[in-house]
């Protein structure tokens, strides 16, 4: 399987892609999806995905379907908080999976709150550190598996899928930071 990116929007490539014909789905999606948009990510989701689907989100706009783990990643503060509301330093990663749990070795080296992980080197304003990537495509893939990050963004899930002997699929409605991943890792997704 070749590496593929797409530019456009994910409500309009996922009704294409084929049912279960993903082993993983890594993705940190916009938080203003209404009610109805998120229903019908979350059917395409289940009907493309074979095993686990991972999703970034703020504990209050968790998805319609109930996660089966919750991970928490402590953030670094890097921010000066500048709205009315308390600083968000912990971003909550809900993880469905299907059939049974991988017995990957990896698993025991880590709880479900992360709190070493720093990204130095963000050109995308929610990059998430590529070690927290790392570490979840680890531990919920397998070489030879294929990722589909529907939101791609900076294209850190791609590039940490290619690091570690995984196929990805990458989808990205802004030109800018699609442009920025084809330009900057022509080569990862030539292959």
């Amino acid at each position: 399987m070749n590496n593929k990116i797409i530019h456009g929007d994910a409500f309009i490539e996922l009704p294409k892609m084929e049912d279960k014909s993903v082993d993983l789905i890594i993705t940190d999606p916009p938080y203003d999806f209404n009610a109805i948009q998120k229903t019908e990510l979350h059917y395409h989701f289940n009907r493309i995905c074979r095993w686990t689907i991972i999703v970034f989100s703020p504990p209050e706009n968790q998805w319609i379907f109930p996660a089966d783990q919750y991970l928490f990643w402590i953030k670094p503060i890097s921010t000066k908080n500048t709205s009315k509301r308390y600083s968000r330093f912990v971003e909550m990663i809900f993880i469905y999976k299907y059939g049974t749990w991988n017995t990957n070795r990896h698993w025991s080296q880590y709880t479900n709150v992360f709190t070493d992980l720093v990204d130095k080197h963000r050109v995308h304003p929610h990059r998430k550190p590529p070690s927290l990537l790392q570490r979840l495509i680890l531990n919920h893939s397998k070489p030879g598996d294929i990722i589909l990050d529907p939101f791609f963004g900076s294209g850190t899930t791609l590039s940490e899928a290619e690091k570690n002997g995984r196929h990805y699929i990458g989808i990205e409605r802004e030109w800018e930071f699609f442009k920025l991943f084809q330009d900057s890792n022509y080569s990862l997704y030539n292959k």
